[in-house]
């Protein structure tokens, strides 16, 4: 017996590269949430009743169809975060050009291009801004979650279809197709 009973335990230090796998893997997904937070609350009561729900679908979509399909579970997850970071990113960059051109008036755009120009342009500018910023928070998510339904239905078929074509290899190979081969 050993004077000292303490367990026999092996140590190795974390190498750089183990550490920065570990860093992304938990940092990637918090700063995105931390995204998520604050593009949700600086749009107030739109970001609470739509933007939230729609990420929210978004991420619980990305999260099915990783654990259903184990082969293409990194490609899913690093589609799944970076789509819902272009989706907060567009949506904070259009709320802050709608911020700056809802300031300009139709007077100022003529005064810059030295031309005349429309009193109607000047409010028809912040409207499309306005309906681009609608398309992005209901299409987008719309598009994302489509597409990984159609991943998941699509790997599901051609799951079934390699499991009867494996069977239909197997009795060909365990039935006559040996005696042919000899």
């Amino acid at each position: 017996m050993a004077k000292n009973k303490e367990p026999l335990t092996y140590r190795q230090n974390v190498s750089r590269q183990e550490a920065y796998r570990i860093i992304k893997a938990v940092g990637c997904p918090l700063a995105i949430f931390a995204l998520a937070l604050f593009t949700i609350s600086s749009f107030a009561n739109f970001g609470t009743k739509l933007i939230c729900p729609a990420s929210g679908a978004m991420w619980i979509m990305g999260v099915i169809v990783a654990t259903a399909m184990p082969s293409m579970r990194n490609a899913t997850l690093v589609h799944s975060m970076t789509t819902i970071t272009i989706y907060f990113l567009a949506l904070l960059g259009l709320k802050m050009v709608l911020g700056v051109v809802s300031g300009v008036s139709a007077e100022m755009i003529a005064a810059s291009y030295n031309q005349v120009i429309p009193t109607a342009t000047g409010n028809t500018i912040p409207g499309y801004i306005q309906n681009l910023l609608w398309f992005t928070a209901v299409l987008l998510p719309v598009g994302e979650i489509s597409y990984q339904a159609k991943q998941f239905f699509q790997f599901k078929k051609t799951q079934n279809r390699e499991k009867t074509f494996n069977r239909v290899r197997g009795l060909r190979d365990n039935g006559r197709g040996n005696a042919v081969h000899r």
